[in-house]
């Protein structure tokens, strides 16, 4: 995997433009010493808690929520999506998403944005030309090689966020030592430290990337007016 150190928002959107291929997804991390092990592989336990977490998800969302999944895909992208430990990972679309989350901002009680990680946050560059057909794969948990899936947008939050998913066979394993092939399949790392990071909130701040977008329900309008209040001051401040 290839890393590359970004120095401004600049020189950020310039490695965005240069992914023309159309085949180039992005997830951001707020500290740039994350590797990529889905949630689930963090526990050594998973490969009980994997399963016995999603049964108990479906018996108690089944009447919470709006859309039914039809299969183990759907409901493993609504476990996940929703903050249960899987075996996927969250990619974006748009460089753009996964920057701000790689810079997300967060209020303190004082009502001022919390500083950026001090070691700097990332965003993974994931290149591939095919992606999984779940159709064709009753179950995921049976899959043989790392992958994407687009999921259905089965809630506003991953239409929002441009959002598609990675799997692997091995979740206690970071995606990013198997998924590489040298060739279609590729990863490339983008790292910029404390001050960049800062550097690249402000400036989607001020090109409109904001928090409700992503999560276009009454929590994401909430912390979006609390954001722009901290950072509003901060440019008012400059006025």
């Amino acid at each position: 995997m290839e890393t590359t150190q970004i120095n401004s928002f600049q020189e950020l959107t310039q490695h965005f433009l240069s992914y023309v291929c159309g085949h180039h997804v992005f997830r951001g991390v707020q500290n740039k010493n994350y590797s990529l092990t889905p949630s689930v592989g963090r526990n050594s336990n998973w490969e009980y808690t994997e399963r016995e977490s999603l049964r108990s998800f479906k018996l108690r969302a089944i009447d919470r929520h709006g859309y039914q999944p039809l299969n183990d895909w759907e409901w493993l992208a609504v476990a996940q999506h929703h903050g249960l430990p899987t075996r996927l990972l969250d990619w974006s679309s748009s460089p753009l998403v996964a920057a701000y989350f790689a810079t997300l901002p967060c209020v303190n009680g004082n009502g001022r944005i919390e500083e950026c990680a001090s070691d700097g946050a990332a965003i993974y560059v994931a290149h591939f030309c095919k992606h999984l057909d779940t159709s064709l794969h009753n179950n995921p948990w049976k899959i043989q090689e790392p992958g994407f899936f687009f999921p259905p947008h089965i809630t506003p939050r991953i239409t929002g966020q441009g959002g598609l998913f990675s799997i692997q066979p091995q979740p206690d394993v970071p995606f990013e030592q198997d998924f590489e092939d040298g060739y279609a399949l590729t990863m490339t790392k983008l790292e910029f430290d404390a001050s960049t990071a800062s550097e690249i909130q402000r400036a989607l701040f001020r090109l409109g990337i904001r928090h409700d977008m992503l999560f276009p329900d009454l929590d994401g309008i909430t912390n979006s007016i609390k954001i722009k209040n901290a950072l509003g001051d901060e440019y008012h401040e400059l006025c």
